[in-house]
């Protein structure tokens, strides 16, 4: 009868203990979703990034290549109000 009790005892104490380490398991499932969601967001982010820097310096390019036409333009516009 007792051992049949300490049976029936230790079978609940794994019961629980299975219960835990399912949870556990559980706990780790959310856990790397949560990581591949902060991957997804970090590699949103970098490339975001990646295109400001590269609008900036297409930006930038730009300017400098249109600055002496800028310059040229206005030197003609004023060479045209003085003539006048």
């Amino acid at each position: 009868m007792i051992v049949k009790l300490l049976l029936m005892n230790m079978l609940v104490i794994l019961q629980h203990q299975m219960e835990w380490i399912m949870l556990l398991m559980n706990m780790l499932v959310i856990l790397q979703h949560e990581m591949e969601w902060i991957m997804l967001l970090l590699y949103v982010v970098e490339k975001r990034r990646i295109g400001m820097r590269l609008r900036y310096r297409t930006q930038m390019n730009m300017e400098a290549w249109l600055g002496p036409m800028k310059m040229k333009s206005m030197k003609m516009q004023l060479s045209r109000i003085t003539l006048r």
